[in-house]
């Protein structure tokens, strides 16, 4: 059985009911290569003078960097210093309301607390976030359902708040256009694929001219995706590592 902490008394969930404390991952700067201008444009959008609530979805295949590129702007000190509250929540294929409810409310009060089973966690988010400018993060949202279960708990007001998706879903990116239109992630180039795999597998020293051919078929056969880029440094590290043994 899952025990949810929020405000009062404790709520058990069942043991069916997924958790949602997936945590945010550790990003180094090296994981967003070729991300820059990305970045630059989506906190440009986040941060401009639009004072409705906007919701902007970053949408494109497995592995093209979407929760990297989030990430990277979510970090941001000029988005950090911008809004007042900050969310970051996981909704994934498989999710409950109730359990993304809880986990937005926690981290919009940013403490422990413990909610009664009958209380209303949507309207107390709401309620929470009324007249502050906040920033929501929905990473990895599959359906339209998902959105629809939440968005009426987040409050349109006049002060800029944003809320972002990221989405594998074309579909489901469209049908959350708001102001702003879906960014489309590209794929890296493949000099950039070349950069991010010197990076992971050689750790800021020079590639060997020996091998600089190989890494280079290497980077062009990951297709621009960073996560297969990404995957196969870790692979080419260990083997290294283990043959300097």
């Amino acid at each position: 059985m899952d025990v949810v902490e929020t405000c009062g008394k404790e709520t058990t969930l069942s043991s069916g009911e997924p958790s949602n404390k997936r945590s945010i991952p550790s990003i180094d700067d090296d994981e967003v290569v070729g991300f820059e201008n990305d970045a630059e444009i989506i906190m440009k959008k986040l941060t401009g003078t639009t004072k409705e609530l906007d919701v902007l979805s970053i949408f494109g295949m497995p592995g093209l960097g979407k929760t990297t590129l989030a990430r990277k702007v979510y970090n941001n000190p000029s988005i950090v210093n911008h809004f007042d509250v900050k969310v970051w929540c996981v909704v994934s294929q498989a999710y409950t309301r109730t359990m993304l409810l809880v986990e937005i409310f926690k981290q919009a009060i940013n403490k422990e607390c413990k909610i009664k089973e009958n209380d209303n966690v949507a309207d107390m988010l709401r309620k929470i976030l009324i007249g502050k400018r906040y920033l929501i993060v929905l990473d990895d949202i599959w359906e339209v359902e998902a959105w629809e279960d939440l968005r009426l708990c987040f409050p349109r007001g006049e002060n800029g708040c944003r809320v972002v998706v990221t989405t594998r879903i074309e579909q489901v990116a469209k049908h959350l256009l708001h102001r702003s239109d879906p960014y489309s992630l590209r794929f890296l180039t493949m000099e950039e694929s070349w950069v991010l795999l010197q990076k992971k597998v050689f750790r800021g020293e020079n590639c060997p001219s020996n091998l600089v051919e190989a890494g280079l078929q290497i980077a062009q056969h990951c297709k621009g995706l960073p996560l297969v880029v990404v995957l196969i440094a870790g692979i080419i590290a260990k083997m290294r590592r283990e043959a300097s043994l």
